[in-house]
């Protein structure tokens, strides 16, 4: 049965979230690990690694287990992960700039790892955020790259220790990291388009085959529906039922208690219905007080059984104060019919049902069945 956009937007977002978590997961462990092993194999002198570290350790776990744990929502998770692997990798850099030496003589290890650190968050910050803050925080991360390494170079400089090639790499680092923003950004928009653009498709394909006032199938998606299950049927040798139902003197309730109760008893019909068939059957508003069912893989006596079922749930009690029955006919797909031979069927037996009484199930055949034609 057709669901709502809004549940299958829900549903894929949770399915994102769970995705991101088992992503954001292994990103943590691997991490802790990283800074264990730099901890570890750590240079004595080195202030940073040997203090420093063992924080961002500690707070890095704190992280994977509340990840791990979800007690928290995921984008207030994503903030911390982006401020506090932001905060390690910027100060990890100042920390080279300032305290650990001339720039020369740094060169090596922050081209090896510090700046493509920065590139790689700036990355993550457009997968943790949506573009705009993707975009603020990548921004944020390169501006405070730019602003340690002047304040870092200026001191070399002075003292006439910083080389040309030094400065002009240091150039070309930040040239580089500036595109890569703005590369990461255009794609993250091209991203952010295409989920617009495919919400609106299936909030559009939901509309165009979805009944207003039931939120059930329409005639449309029923039709459809119903000729790919008859290729199905004749392909795998399986039965294939239908059952039409129309409200026994739907316009008396409309004339007697108004248009809105009338709305009323449509729209609980459909729940009703609804409650009474298998998750692979399909309940379609077929006209204004019509419905029709549509059972893959039932043959006739079980459809009846279906359509018997619906019919006494449906009569068992009022809808909106208003006594409310209905009648049901039942018709099988035949070797050679079509779409439109079954549907006649079912429309016959459905008016032999008024005809003889109403508030009945007919799936009988009889001699001139294919011949009765009922106003």
């Amino acid at each position: 049965m057709p669901q709502e956009p809004a549940s299958d937007a829900r549903q894929e977002l949770e399915n994102l979230a769970i995705r991101k978590r088992r992503v954001y997961l292994g990103a943590l462990a691997l991490a802790v690990l990283i800074m264990l092993l730099s901890w570890l194999f750590r240079d004595p002198d080195d202030y940073f690694l040997g203090h420093i570290y063992p924080v961002f350790a500690i707070l890095t776990s704190i992280l994977l287990v509340l990840v791990w744990r979800a007690p928290v929502p995921l984008r207030w998770l994503e903030i911390a992960m982006v401020t506090t692997l932001g905060a390690l990798v910027l100060g990890r850099l100042a920390w080279h700039h300032h305290v650990a030496g001339p720039i020369d003589q740094q060169l090596l290890v922050l081209a090896g790892g510090h700046y493509w650190a920065v590139g790689a968050l700036i990355v993550g910050v457009f997968v943790m955020l949506d573009r705009r803050y993707g975009v603020l925080a990548g921004s944020i991360l390169l501006l405070a790259s730019a602003v340690i390494t002047v304040t870092g170079v200026l001191p070399d400089l002075r003292a006439d220790r910083a080389s040309g090639e030094a400065l002009m790499y240091l150039l070309r680092v930040h040239v580089f990291l500036a595109l890569l923003l703005v590369l990461v950004s255009a794609v993250a928009g091209l991203r952010d388009q295409l989920q617009r653009a495919l919400v609106r498709a299936e909030v559009l394909d939901h509309w165009a085959s979805t009944d207003v006032l039931t939120d059930l199938a329409n005639r449309r998606a029923m039709d459809q529906f119903l000729r790919q299950q008859m290729a199905t049927a004749r392909r795998r040798g399986q039965p294939l039922s239908v059952i039409l139902v129309d409200l026994d003197h739907f316009k008396r309730i409309n004339d007697t208690h108004g248009h809105n109760v009338g709305d009323q008893v449509i729209q609980e019909t459909a729940r009703r219905l609804e409650r009474n068939v298998r998750e692979s059957d399909l309940v379609a508003r077929w006209g204004g007080e019509e419905f029709l069912i549509a059972l893959p893989g039932e043959a006739l006596p079980a459809a009846t059984r279906t359509a018997e079922r619906c019919r006494s749930t449906l009569s068992a009690t009022p809808i909106a104060g208003v006594e409310v029955t209905a009648t049901f006919g039942v018709a099988e797909l035949k070797p050679d019919d079509g779409l439109d031979e079954l549907l006649r069927r079912a429309d016959r037996r459905m008016y032999r049902g008024k005809a003889t009484g109403r508030n009945r199930v007919i799936a009988q055949q009889t001699p001139d069945d294919a011949n009765q034609c009922f106003p």
